[in-house]
């Protein structure tokens, strides 16, 4: 599987995907810090935190991870490579649970990217209040967040396996991105597999009374469905030539 994730590596120097999803983890640092600076409200570290967090894991993450899923599996249909692929002696199952880790690995760079990068925008404009623990508690919450929305993507591995095209991955990520925001602030927040890691990994799921195992359950079985056709259908559908 390390080979694995090692190829996946070797084939992103050969794509612009991999620049274009850093840029767009600096995107909700970048434009928190134009709010600041522009409104000359001054503002902590804290609140920068607080805000990239919220932006970036409601928002953008959603939009960023439906791109990459689409990425990962639809190119090798796109670019014929698969049928290859399969030649190696590894199970089916083995090569979709490489993909899904390099997934995995890939949110751990944007999370450690967007988390530098809210420090350096922080820094830069002169914000008060810094503290290497708070720093290194919004990095944990922020990837604790992005790691339960690594889950509740699963269905988006059947999709871009049946669609291979990535523009309704990108309408996806972009209809979930509306839905988030939407019905954050409505009661039935804590149900909604792609809004509740934030509520979870941010503490804010206690302002709206919801017991968190359900939103924890919610997660564990939108993750556990989209494996499963996910994998039934690798497995059982022929590769095209």
């Amino acid at each position: 599987m390390l080979t694995f994730i090692e190829i996946e590596f070797l084939k992103l120097k050969r794509s612009k995907i991999f620049l274009l999803s850093l840029m767009g983890a600096i995107l909700p640092p970048l434009l928190m810090f134009i709010a600041v600076t522009a409104f000359d409200e001054g503002g902590t570290f804290e609140a920068l935190f607080t805000n990239v967090n919220m932006y970036m894991t409601a928002m953008f993450s959603v939009l960023i991870f439906a791109i990459i899923i689409s990425y990962l599996f639809g190119r090798e249909y796109n670019e014929h490579t698969l049928k290859t692929m399969l030649t190696i002696p590894i199970s089916r199952g083995k090569f979709l649970a490489s993909k899904y880790m390099m997934f995995l690995v890939w949110i751990v760079i944007l999370t450690v990217v967007t988390s530098i990068s809210t420090l350096a925008f922080g820094l830069i404009a002169g914000l008060d209040g810094f503290s290497l623990k708070l720093f290194i508690d919004n990095i944990a919450q922020l990837l604790y967040a992005n790691a339960l929305l690594f889950l509740t993507f699963s269905p988006f591995v059947f999709v871009s396996l049946f669609i291979t095209n990535m523009v309704p991955a990108m309408i996806g990520g972009a209809g979930l991105a509306l839905v988030n925001l939407m019905v954050y602030g409505q009661n039935w927040a804590p149900f909604v597999p792609w809004i509740s890691p934030y509520l979870i990994a941010s503490g804010k799921i206690a302002e709206y009374g919801a017991s968190m195992s359900v939103s924890y359950g919610i997660i564990l079985v939108t993750f556990v469905i989209g494996i499963a056709v996910s994998y039934i259908y690798f497995t059982r559908c022929d590769v095209s030539l």
